[in-house]
């Protein structure tokens, strides 16, 4: 009897399909033959070049440190937004080649986990963290939102969705919280819901300062000031429309909705939840 011979992607290892005819598969996806075909370019001299001049000691310091290549993705990302980032704008910071970038960053979804990571790897949860589940669930609530107003540009790249990042540091955010319920009767079906949901909660409640960011970083003017500026039309449109309730908005209001304090009523909201769950075991 033949032994089978698996076939696997030569950039990734991922199993392969044999092909039906021709020539076996060495790729598992476009982007993995995209991958080798720049690590290919990247390699070949240029037309005409005597010989490969030597890298100065800071362009090898970067191609060797994919975490200088992440800061300096985090950096820009805090500067100018998500919309901005690009493996070229990165290298045209670094001072390096575009393509020696690939050689440790192999796509862009991979170098949003791994920016992801280094911000959560900014604020680790303690050990053992304060005593009782309440407090400890408020602390990573609160250690994550500060996260998001530090990086405003965070919640684009794990908000609303279910295909979080392959990030340990956002990870251990997950598993902290559920540590910090075991004990409380429930089962591990229900640790995991009730970690996702605050983390969920976090980043939801964070989508608003990344756009906040975004507009002042276009139209230079705050939030208040924009309120302002469209105070009539908001009169014309009430009026309109007839929302008794909206119609009583003012400055109360308006500080109420600021995200900072939907954050805080929704928070304590969450945990009291979570404590009528536990009580009903």
């Amino acid at each position: 009897m033949g032994v089978a011979v698996v076939l696997t992607c030569v950039m990734c290892g991922r199993a392969l399909r044999p092909a039906e005819r021709g020539r076996p598969p060495r790729y598992c996806s476009r982007a993995c033959q995209a991958r080798a075909y720049r690590a290919r370019v990247s390699e070949r001299p240029t037309a005409g070049a005597r010989a490969k001049p030597r890298p100065t000691a800071e362009n090898a310091q970067v191609v060797q440190d994919q975490a200088l290549i992440v800061r300096a993705a985090v950096a820009l990302a805090d500067r100018e937004g998500l919309a901005t980032l690009s493996m070229r704008r990165i290298a045209a910071d670094l001072g390096v080649a575009v393509m020696s970038l690939y050689r440790y960053v192999g796509s862009r979804e991979e170098l949003n986990d791994l920016m992801v990571d280094s911000v959560f790897g900014e604020r680790p949860l303690p050990e053992p963290g304060p005593d009782g589940w309440r407090a400890k669930l408020e602390l990573s609530a609160r250690e994550e939102w500060a996260l998001h107003r530090a990086h405003p540009w965070l919640s684009q790249l794990v908000a609303v969705t279910t295909r979080p990042p392959v990030a340990p540091g956002l990870m251990a955010y997950t598993d902290w919280r559920m540590r910090a319920l075991a004990g409380q009767g429930l089962d591990f079906s229900t640790l995991v819901k009730i970690a996702i949901m605050i983390g969920t909660y976090v980043q939801s409640a964070a989508v608003p300062l990344a756009h906040e960011a975004r507009a002042a970083r276009g139209a230079r003017h705050t939030r208040r000031q924009w309120a302002a500026a469209r105070r009539e039309a908001f009169d014309r449109t009430i009026s309109a429309n007839r929302l008794p309730m909206v119609s009583e908005f003012g400055d109360e209001a308006f500080e109420a909705s600021e995200p900072e304090n939907i954050f805080e009523f929704g928070l304590h909201r969450m945990l009291d939840g979570i404590a009528a769950l536990i009580d009903a075991v």
